[in-house]
C-alpha cells in the first residue's frame, strides 16, 4: 500500500457487531439491577392495593422489556446463519438490520429501566395521618418516680412540659423530668 492511496473503508457491519456486543453487557447488568430490585423491595400492606398491583404490574413489565431488549442486541451481535441463498452478499440489507435491531433492543432497555423506576417510586406513597400521629406519644418520669404517658402538647407556660393523658392534662417542671421516651402506644 502507497502513501498515496485510500485506506480501506471500515467494515461498518463489524463495527455495528461489537458496538451491539458491547451494549449487551450493558443489557445484562440492567436486568440484573431489575432483578435485586424485585428481590429486595419490600411491600408495604399500607400502600393502596391498586398501586401494589400497578407496582407489580410494572417489575414484570420491565422485565419483559429487559429480556426481549437483551434478545435483539443479542440477535445484533451474534446473528444466527440459516443459509438463506442470496442474503450472502447484501451488506447493506444487513447493516439495516443489525441497526434496526440494535436500536429497538436499546430503546426497550431503557423503557424497562423507566418501568422499574416508576414501580419502586410506589414506596413513596403518602402514609395516612393517622399514622403520622401515631408516633407522637411520650413516657416521662419525674425525679420522684412519678410517670405520665400520652401525647406531647404546647404548654402555656415557660419551663414546663405538658402531655395530654387519657384521663387529664399534666403539666410537669422540666426541672422535675428525670425521662421522656417516646412509645408506641399508652
Amino acid at each position: 500500500m502507497s502513501a498515496g492511496a485510500p485506506a480501506a473503508p471500515p467494515d461498518r457491519l463489524a463495527e455495528l457487531r461489537a458496538s451491539a456486543k458491547g451494549w449487551h453487557g450493558i443489557q445484562l447488568a440492567a436486568l440484573g439491577f431489575i432483578g435485586l430490585c424485585g428481590v429486595i423491595q419490600t411491600g408495604d400492606a399500607t400502600d393502596p392495593w391498586t398501586l401494589q398491583v400497578l407496582s407489580a404490574i410494572l417489575v414484570l413489565a420491565a422485565f419483559c422489556l429487559a429480556c426481549a431488549g437483551i434478545y435483539l442486541v443479542g440477535r445484533a451481535a451474534w446473528p444466527l446463519y440459516r443459509g438463506e441463498p442470496g442474503r450472502a452478499g447484501d451488506d447493506a440489507a444487513a447493516i439495516e438490520l443489525v441497526s434496526r435491531q440494535l436500536t429497538r433492543g436499546l430503546l426497550m432497555t431503557f423503557l424497562s429501566i423507566a418501568a422499574l423506576a416508576l414501580a419502586t417510586a410506589a414506596s413513596w406513597w403518602p402514609k395516612e395521618a393517622a399514622d403520622a400521629g401515631a408516633g407522637g406519644s411520650v413516657r416521662v418520669q419525674t425525679d420522684d418516680g412519678r410517670t405520665a404517658c400520652g401525647e406531647l402538647t404546647g404548654s402555656p407556660q415557660p419551663g414546663t412540659l405538658r402531655v395530654e393523658t387519657d384521663a387529664q392534662p399534666v403539666v410537669l417542671s422540666l426541672d422535675a423530668l428525670a425521662s421522656v421516651a417516646p412509645v408506641s402506644g399508652c
